[in-house]
């Protein structure tokens, strides 16, 4: 039986958020992690081999104009070119002033880029600001056409029920009006989103878009790119809160590059923001009170054959969600992270989606990435729970008789952040 193991934990003195940690592809292969460790501390992962072992560790980052009072919310990072590395990231955060309601911080917006191959060190000391009049929550980005040419925009919903669009412009933030590049997200029928995403098809002539909300609306559309024209939308009420929503093809497509926002090129595809209309384009959609579903096929069948994740919410709400191919077969598998501690596995087998295994994080999970923290080929689950960042590594155990789920000996480096 093969599975995932926890090789490292590192300990964290609190807790972050579900929008606390971004991946840099670079156009090499190489990935580096970037997380909001505390409230207002980020780090990113470095790992050496050292006499055929490796040490991972944490190295703390220091972005620009963050204030020391600052409590950090969100960030997203993306790299504008396939040539060579240049990357932007958005960081959110709200100033928090002792005896003040929270509901009273000042919220800001903060853009960083440096030239084309800059390193991460002199991005983060080019810093562009827009001060916010909401609560922000979770920052994105998307592909839209303008005049057959990709373009990429920033998306930030907030507390004010709406989603926010921005575009750099003469050295400047400036907010766009959403519905004019991304009609569908124009009505987020009065409710604060918690999750949205889009990916486009059809050599990005046509997008999906997708988003979850606070009173459990979500939504799905079919948008006509070069018109900005809905095509078809679906509708679907939960019970609760709408925590995940992802689009992914059943299969895992070999690529090369990721995360790429055409702000600047116009000629290149963004593997990670688009889906292959040739095969099965399925849905996530998890919730705070039900068990997740899977939509099937939805360019055919829009969300009339759903599958769902049985017992998926055993262990309290759905926090977070990873859709790759962790078992290595070419095809995608689905990681659930839970509040009540656990990371749940689901495959695809028979036509269904079945629990393959159950993880114990012996804390609250907030986010799941995947990538090669190395550098030497193979990628690892990155893990943030509650109170610590752990690396789950995938081995082929088949015939040893052994639980693949009981933690092995790990190596523990324990980290304060005040």
């Amino acid at each position: 039986m093969d599975g995932l193991v926890q090789s490292v934990v590192y300990d964290t003195s609190s807790p972050a958020n579900i929008y606390s940690a971004t991946v840099m592809q670079k156009v090499d292969g190489d990935q580096k992690i970037v997380m909001i460790a505390s409230k207002k501390d980020m780090i990113t992962l470095e790992s050496k081999i050292i006499d055929d072992k490796v040490e991972t560790s944490i190295v703390e980052l220091n972005f620009s104009n963050i204030p020391n009072n600052a409590e950090i919310i969100s960030i997203h990072c993306i790299n504008r070119c396939k040539e060579y590395d240049d990357f932007v990231f958005g960081i959110t955060y709200a100033l928090i002033v002792e005896d003040e309601e929270p509901e009273t911080a000042e919220t800001y917006l903060n853009i960083y880029s440096g030239f084309p191959g800059s390193s991460l060190e002199a991005i983060m000391e080019s810093c562009k600001t827009l001060k916010l009049d909401f609560v922000p929550f979770q920052l994105n980005h998307a592909i839209y056409m303008s005049e057959l040419q990709k373009n990429g925009m920033w998306l930030l919903s907030g507390s004010d029920k709406k989603i926010h669009a921005y575009k750099i412009e003469e050295q400047e933030i400036l907010e766009q009006k959403v519905e004019e590049y991304f009609i569908e997200f124009e009505d987020t029928k009065d409710s604060i989103v918690l999750c949205f995403g889009t990916k486009s098809f059809s050599n990005y002539k046509k997008r999906l878009s997708y988003y979850g909300c606070e009173t459990g609306y979500s939504m799905l559309a079919i948008v006509d790119s070069g018109k900005n024209q809905i095509l078809h939308c679906f509708l679907e009420r939960y019970e609760s809160p709408i925590t995940v929503m992802q689009l992914f093809n059943i299969h895992k497509k070999t690529v090369d590059i990721d995360n790429i926002l055409s702000a600047v090129k116009d000629d290149f595809i963004p593997d990670c923001d688009t889906v292959d209309e040739k095969e099965q384009v399925c849905l996530l959609v998890g919730s705070a009170v039900e068990s997740a579903v899977v939509y099937m096929n939805v360019l055919k069948n829009d969300l009339r054959n759903a599958i769902t994740l049985t017992d998926s919410n055993r262990h309290q709400a759905i926090v977070c969600a990873l859709i790759t191919d962790v078992n290595f077969d070419s095809k995608n598998e689905i990681l659930l992270g839970t509040y009540g501690n656990y990371i749940l596995n689901y495959v695809y087998e028979n036509n269904n989606w079945v629990e393959q295994q159950q993880f114990d994080m012996r804390d609250p999970v907030y986010t799941i990435c995947y990538l090669d923290i190395v550098g030497e080929g193979v990628n690892d689950v990155v893990v943030m729970s509650e109170r610590g960042i752990h690396i789950l590594k995938y081995i082929n155990t088949r015939g040893s008789g052994k639980n693949l789920w009981e933690f092995p000996q790990f190596a523990c480096l324990r980290l304060s952040y005040s």
